[in-house]
């Protein structure tokens, strides 16, 4: 597994948030993807405890081991310090990125949400990261809970006013569809759910995901 800053960012391009709660099917659908190209999971589940997170994680980590794939979890920061190379997503309403990074040390990958662009205040925050995530670019139907989405137009002006070093994620409303959009506007890579999770054959998903995004990328270079 990778988790250094510098690999974090070549690893960013079709980014896998797993559907919720998360099962032993979970795992397989991250291999799938995993074949198909992905290079970033964040395991996403609010509704099972920190232990069954743990669980899931080192599940996850054994069938990844050798491999070039970051891992993250949501918003569990004693999930990510229990299971070793494991990192955190967090969002503005959740456990400060500095705090995080305190904890879990350098070489791990942390994601912070971005809900508006006020948050581009908080230098401390911007410092601790590997990468932060418009969230989100459309509407969704895996989280109802969200703010006003940023758009096109959105993910434009945060990438023109976050720092030049620091990747951009999209997530939200995000599919094979428009993911091209996404990284024209000028995101590094983007995150979805239901594009694979939902998938008849999310390898298959994956593999035509990371092409769509791969190319896309070549042609704004």
């Amino acid at each position: 597994m990778i988790t250094t800053h510098e690999q974090v960012r070549s690893n960013l391009g079709v980014y896998l948030v797993t559907a919720e709660p998360s099962t032993d099917r979970t795992v397989e659908l991250i291999m799938a993807a995993v074949a198909g190209g992905v290079r970033v999971v964040q395991l996403r589940d609010k509704i099972n405890s920190t232990d069954h997170r743990i669980r899931m994680l080192r599940q996850i980590v054994h069938r990844l081991a050798g491999s070039a794939v970051t891992l993250v979890v949501n918003d569990d920061l004693d999930a990510a310090a229990a299971v070793p190379g494991v990192g955190i997503h967090v969002g503005p309403d959740d456990l400060h990125p500095a705090v995080a990074r305190s904890r879990l040390g350098v070489d791990v990958c942390i994601g912070w949400s971005i809900h508006d662009l006020d948050q581009l205040r908080d230098d401390q925050a911007l410092a601790a990261v590997d990468y932060v995530a418009a969230s989100p670019v459309w509407p969704t139907p895996t989280k109802i809970d969200t703010s006003t989405p940023f758009g096109l137009q959105g993910v434009r002006r945060l990438r023109d006013r976050l720092p030049a070093e620091l990747p951009l994620v999209g997530i939200g409303g995000i599919d094979l569809g428009n993911a091209a959009e996404v990284i024209g506007a000028g995101a590094d890579g983007v995150a979805v759910v239901s594009a694979i999770c939902a998938a008849d054959d999310p390898r298959r998903a994956a593999q035509d995901l990371v092409a769509e995004v791969d190319q896309s990328k070549e042609g704004r270079s």
